[in-house]
């Protein structure tokens, strides 16, 4: 047995890191929080069919709110940023829609003081997990118009680059780059929401920074 370290709660150093130097450090951590927040509750929402009236993900507001939120105490409480993950999807999928299905996760308390044993579970033991949540996710690619080379190109960017980077984040920016700039190419700039300028141009300062 290990007792769990709690050194690192309330160490935060809040007035330092708000030095113009850090700025852009901060920067890049919220907006790679950010993408990776959003394309992991649009992916859990094709996975689950959450779709509102609209065919948009069900609650993507009230979801990226409790995401935030819960990246922001993770610092004061001296661990890394508490995010969705899209592993979830496979629960989901599997019939998992409230809250209530989440009640198991309770069966890692005890690993708080036994942590050396979960060094012996096989990174190889997580695979299947990871396949079946592939599985999911590759049933959206039927609903991109390929045939429409302002929606196709960005989609297969996105797709493509996400493993060639090892980045969901950078992998999306790619991809929201391209739509803004073969939409303007196109003639079709009018399709592109004010949203997506901004994200776009979050993208671009992002991806400088790599």
């Amino acid at each position: 047995m290990s007792a769990p370290d709690f050194s690192g709660i309330l160490q935060l150093d809040l007035m330092g890191s708000l030095k113009v130097a850090y700025w852009p450090f901060i920067f890049v951590m919220l907006f790679t929080s950010f993408l990776y927040a959003l394309s992991t509750f649009m992916a859990i929402s094709e996975g689950g069919k959450l779709f509102d009236e609209s065919g948009n993900p069900r609650d993507i507001r009230q979801s990226m709110m409790v995401d935030a939120f819960a990246a922001l105490v993770s610092a004061p409480l001296g661990t890394s940023p508490a995010n969705a993950y899209i592993e979830s999807a496979a629960g989901i999928s599997a019939g998992g829609r409230t809250g209530s299905r989440s009640w198991p996760v309770c069966a890692f308390l005890p690993f708080l003081f036994l942590s050396p044993l979960l060094s012996l579970v096989p990174a190889i033991a997580t695979a299947p997990a990871l396949v079946l949540v592939g599985v999911f996710m590759m049933e959206a690619i039927t609903q991109i118009e390929w045939h429409r080379f302002d929606e196709a190109i960005p989609a297969f960017l996105a797709m493509i680059l996400i493993p060639l980077t090892y980045s969901i984040t950078d992998g999306v920016a790619y991809g929201f780059l391209a739509f803004v700039v073969l939409k303007s190419c196109t003639d079709r700039a009018k399709e592109i929401k004010p949203a997506m300028w901004i994200i776009a141009v979050f993208s671009l300062v992002l991806l400088s920074q790599l």
